[in-house]
């Protein structure tokens, strides 16, 4: 079944784009990754994982001065995932496909569009809003966005609205997801290579199962980026208030700062902070002061090892602070290398589980993350990184891992990127 969709799907591409002006846009990535500590820490009795994963996407787009659209298909699997099988060989999956954009743009006058349907939300530094390209499925939204841009002044205002089904009474939706997410975003350019951004969302979710009560929460702040020919910095600082998915008031912040100094066109150095508050689990308060990242980017901050993609868990919701340090070396026209070094600590204390008196040192370990990137003549990349990760002695507990001290973590990966762009402009 799933062969006869793919082969439907081709046979009404190619028919449409016969007729009218059309790109397709096709994507294979295959990545190869060995995992001996990625996202928690191994203990002498674990294996290290091998696996290969892929993504293949199949999209077609088509441009109008009135309006456009995009419709993208993909298929996300493990090497050798296959559900349906039997002693004499692999027959397949029983569903593989699926969907992930579909959307239409209506320009309205010179300035103004609105785009309905399920598409990518990614603003400035995608630190709320993400696509999460690491991810193999990746990240889309459903919603409607109005669009506006003009002088270099941009506006987006973004709507969504969330159920599990096609209810017949009520509106009840997972408890565990958001509701809506709805956003404003202005932009404003200083000069061709500087800006400054406002974003403000609004995110809801439902109390529990068969309750009308929406907990919203409020996220708010600025971003800035500079950018001249020795010089790249950014900076941003969010706010969020309101209340969270247990029903409690909400206090907390994140704020971060990084820079490049461009010493030559091939070598780059800075460094940054991130710093996102947590909870003093000491505290009888009953405020959040935990920041939640919404749907924002998880692997391309706080190092490449995941550890904290789910500060709950992994820093007991005390919050994080990463001191940073990165390199971009440029080897030629079509390579380079990236260095990163990670120093991370829990921004708030940890009582001692083993001696309720004092409290875990806020330390948490060193992160050093390696990516080697080359991009070919032909619509491919190739990307190869290699991350390792020394625990102290404060996070071994937090993961409740205490055997193996002298045990390096470490994480390996190559991807290939192969991504082919069909234009047709027959009309």
């Amino acid at each position: 079944m799933k062969k006869i969709g793919i082969a439907a799907l081709l046979i009404i591409i190619t028919s449409i784009s016969l007729k009218a002006q059309l790109n397709l846009n096709a994507e294979i990535r295959p990545r190869g990754e060995v995992r001996n500590g990625y996202k928690s820490m191994f203990s002498e009795d674990d294996n290290t994982a091998y696996f290969v994963s892929q993504r293949t996407r199949l999209g077609l787009s088509y441009n109008h001065e009135k309006y456009e659209l995009k419709i993208t298909g993909q298929d996300v699997r493990v090497w050798g995932d296959e559900s349906i099988y039997s002693s004499t060989g692999v027959k397949g999956d029983a569903a593989s496909l699926e969907l992930y954009e579909a959307w239409f743009g209506l320009n309205i006058g010179q300035y103004s569009q609105i785009k309905v349907g399920r598409q990518e939300w990614k603003y400035d530094d995608q630190r709320l809003l993400a696509n999460r390209n690491w991810g193999q499925s990746g990240m889309a939204y459903d919603g409607l966005v109005f669009k506006y841009n003009n002088k270099g002044f941009r506006a987006d205002i973004g709507l969504s609205l969330n159920n599990d089904s096609e209810n017949k009474v009520g509106n009840e939706y997972t408890p565990d997801k958001m509701k809506f997410l709805d956003f404003v975003y202005l932009n404003k350019k200083l000069g061709d290579k500087s800006v400054i951004t406002f974003t403000g969302i609004l995110s809801g979710y439902q109390k529990e199962e068969g309750s009308e009560t929406i907990y919203v929460t409020a996220t708010y702040g600025p971003y800035f980026k500079i950018k001249n020919k020795f010089l790249e910095a950014e900076a941003s600082a969010f706010h969020q208030s309101g209340t969270n998915i247990k029903g409690q008031k909400v206090n907390a912040y994140l704020i971060s700062v990084k820079g490049f100094y461009k010493f030559s066109n091939q070598f780059k150095l800075g460094p940054g902070v991130d710093i996102i508050s947590g909870n003093d689990l000491s505290s009888t308060s009953n405020k959040d002061n935990s920041f939640d990242v919404l749907y924002g980017g998880r692997h391309r901050f706080l190092g490449d090892m995941d550890y904290f993609t789910n500060l709950t868990k992994s820093s007991s919701d005390a919050g994080i602070i990463d001191i940073y340090a990165k390199a971009n070396f440029g080897i030629n026209a079509k390579s380079s290398i990236n260095f990163a070094y990670h120093h991370f600590s829990t921004q708030k204390s940890i009582p001692d589980p083993n001696n309720l008196t004092s409290d875990l040192k806020k330390a948490l370990g060193n992160e050093f993350d390696m990516m080697y990137k080359y991009k070919a003549e032909i619509p491919a990349e190739l990307r190869i990184g290699m991350s390792f990760f020394s625990a102290n002695e404060s996070m071994e507990i937090l993961q409740g891992v205490t055997d193996n001290v002298n045990n390096l973590q470490y994480f390996m990966w190559i991807q290939i990127a192969f991504s082919p762009r069909i234009s047709n402009s027959n009309n």
